[in-house]
């Protein structure tokens, strides 16, 4: 008896990670940048200061690194793209606020009401 509880627990687990590992396939971290803020789907502004931003972003140069909201990788082709920015010089236009920071340890979103805008596919 005890070893088919093991099982269902051990399948439980199982199951419980592939939940986790298919939530993370949803967090867009692969973009594409536009020439229009019509065409962008999120509206960048870049600011100077951690405390000042929504999103603290690392920028990675592989798909395999790319692995938690902050972690961005611009890609050349748009079909590639989870979603398209526009980096904007106004900070009214934008719908969220990055800040570059120097490890990939560092990148978390800070607000959470914009992760919606990370979720694009």
């Amino acid at each position: 008896m005890n070893r088919m509880r093991s099982m269902k627990m051990h399948r439980f687990w199982l199951f419980l990670l592939c939940l986790f590992l298919i939530s993370l396939r949803g967090i867009a971290q692969k973009y594409f940048e536009v020439s229009t803020v019509d065409s962008a789907q999120v509206r960048v502004f870049p600011v100077d200061k951690p405390e000042d931003a929504d999103l603290l972003v690392f920028y990675v140069y592989e798909v395999k690194d790319v692995t938690k909201i902050g972690l961005w990788m611009q890609v050349t082709n748009k079909k590639d793209a989870n979603f398209f920015l526009i980096f904007v010089d106004d900070e009214k236009l934008a719908n969220i606020k990055i800040c570059l920071v120097d490890a990939p340890e560092q990148a978390i979103l800070k607000n959470e009401s914009k992760k919606v805008l990370l979720k694009m596919e």
